[in-house]
């Protein structure tokens, strides 16, 4: 079994975005491709975010401070572990679950097609949180919050140097048994190579959260721009760095922070 060590990122801690579609292999940032990691890998990812926020979004859009009164910080962190396996060279399911075992989600992704430099997949998965702050009620492990996601990917290589990776998905969520939003999520992200297989990556990502409950009929909506690099040193390590920006926002904490993970595939 050969073992191959390197650092990448993902999306999988972004406090108050609720949930997508997590467990399953990415190239880029934020975004999902449509390759899959290959039949009989297996992918093991520790991954640690930290956020802070002052400020956020309000109905109308316009930045407020988190308290009037005070030069107040909202601070979120946590580390999660990844597990991915390729069940066929089109088809690979993984898990993702807290290090506090708040929550536990599970994906699958299967490539549809291949023409060429463009591919396409599907999506999906669902993720289970004992952990809400949207209805108060403990319900047990895994027992507050709910939500199961479907969605597609695209990829397309411009170059060897130039490549694209797009997803859309849609989300429903359920809290205490309660239908609570339908949510909508889309990623595109390009990648340029500028040594070796060094990579300065960019792209958007968008939340949508459409409310449906009667404790909270708004929607939330969420636009960052993500930029980052994936560093390598050989054939075993690379060093990447994810810093989402808010751009605009509505009923969503302006957050300021990083997503880092360290990857280890096995073959």
């Amino acid at each position: 079994m050969k073992v191959i060590i390197s650092i990448l990122f993902f999306s999988a801690i972004s406090i108050n975005v609720y949930s997508q579609i997590y467990g399953i292999s990415g190239a880029k940032l934020s975004s999902i491709n449509a390759a899959t990691i290959g039949q009989n890998s297996l992918e093991f990812e520790p991954g640690f975010g930290y956020f802070w926020a002052s400020s956020f979004f309000d109905e109308n859009g316009k930045l407020q401070p988190i308290s009037p009164t005070s030069d107040s910080t909202d601070v979120f962190q946590e580390m999660v572990f990844r597990f991915t396996y390729g069940i066929t060279d089109r088809f690979e399911a993984g898990l993702m679950i807290a290090s506090d075992m708040s929550s536990f989600s599970f994906g699958t992704k299967y490539t549809l097609f291949k023409i060429k430099n463009f591919s396409g997949g599907i999506i999906a998965g669902g993720t289970f949180a004992n952990e809400s702050d949207i209805v108060a009620l403990n319900s047990g492990i895994f027992g507050k919050t709910i939500s199961f996601s479907t969605g597609l990917a695209f990829s397309n290589d411009f170059s060897d140097k130039l490549s694209l990776d797009f997803d859309f998905m849609y989300q429903c969520l359920r809290d205490d048994k309660v239908s609570y939003s339908n949510d909508f999520f889309i990623d595109a992200e390009v990648a340029y190579i500028f040594k070796n297989k060094n990579q300065l990556i960019s792209g958007l990502s968008y939340t949508l959260n459409k409310h449906t409950h009667e404790y909270d009929g708004h929607d939330n909506y969420l636009l960052n721009l993500n930029i980052g690099a994936s560093i390598e040193t050989g054939d075993m390590f690379a060093f990447s760095f994810l810093f989402p920006v808010a751009i605009l926002g509505k009923n969503f904490d302006r957050l300021n922070g990083f997503n880092f993970a360290l990857t280890i595939f096995l073959h």
